[in-house]
């Protein structure tokens, strides 16, 4: 459990914004890394919410607990080729659903390891 996000609950009486819950999980994930006897959080994440002040953030957390927030990344095998396919491809305000959606697609073709994608995956 995390007593920062019942705090805002109780405090504020409505969710907590994405980036807030991001960092206090993160504050969690970095205080594994300090004690002797707990293991680290040996994962990355993605994470992508909505508030009313920020939209839809997209945030990221690595092992040692240090966060950060994108417009368009991704994590994990060729990182690095779809990253630069993303900072080409996207078209900050000017993005629609379906572009945004194409760009997905052509990005998630050229970096996964597998032959031809199907609706079926």
């Amino acid at each position: 459990t995390c007593p920062a996000i019942y705090l805002y609950l109780l405090q504020y009486q409505e969710p907590v914004p994405c980036e807030q819950l991001v960092t206090a999980l993160c504050d969690i994930k970095q205080a594994y890394t300090q004690f002797g006897g707990k293991r680290p959080f040996g994962v990355s994440l993605l994470y992508i919410g909505w508030d009313k002040h920020y939209g839809f953030p997209l945030c990221q957390s690595d092992p040692s607990g240090n966060d950060c927030g994108w417009k368009a990344t991704c994590i994990g095998n060729n990182s690095a080729v779809a990253v630069s396919m993303l900072k080409q491809g996207y078209k900050e305000g000017g993005m629609t659903l379906k572009s945004a959606l194409a760009l997905a697609i052509k990005v998630l073709n050229k970096t996964m390891d597998v032959s031809k994608l199907t609706e079926k995956g």
